[in-house]
């Protein structure tokens, strides 16, 4: 379910958009960055209370993910972030904490991991 709200994204919002764009693509995004990042409009949030945010209504045909990525918290918390798109529209940021009873947070930059960045990171320990 999802809550409608019809407002601009937020500059936090769009930097983290721009950010799974440039480092955690799943192939082609270029018709993805034919409209900048800056002027979707955020149209409804989830409603589970978690910080996931709608560009344009769920519907057919259905969205497919275009990019992904993980985040990963100071206090050890993660959230699985996922970019859906159609027809080269942003549609729809997922976040997905992993932790029941987590934070429902909005990352920061510096929180967000590629796959390739968090293997690197275990590699490292």
């Amino acid at each position: 379910m999802t809550v409608d709200t019809h407002r601009p994204i937020a500059p936090k919002e769009a930097a983290i958009v721009e950010w799974l764009l440039d480092h955690a693509p799943l192939g082609d995004v270029t018709a993805y960055r034919a409209k900048p990042v800056a002027e979707l409009r955020v149209v409804a949030t989830c409603d589970c209370g978690c910080c996931s945010l709608h560009f344009e209504p769920l519907g057919p045909p259905h969205p497919r993910p275009i990019a992904d990525a993980m985040a990963s918290y100071p206090d050890g918390q993660q959230a699985y972030l996922l970019l859906w798109g159609r027809d080269g529209n942003i549609v729809w940021l997922e976040v997905s904490d992993c932790q029941p009873g987590s934070s429902r947070r909005v990352p920061e930059i510096a929180d967000l991991r590629s796959y390739e960045q968090l293997g690197q990171e275990l590699l490292e320990k």
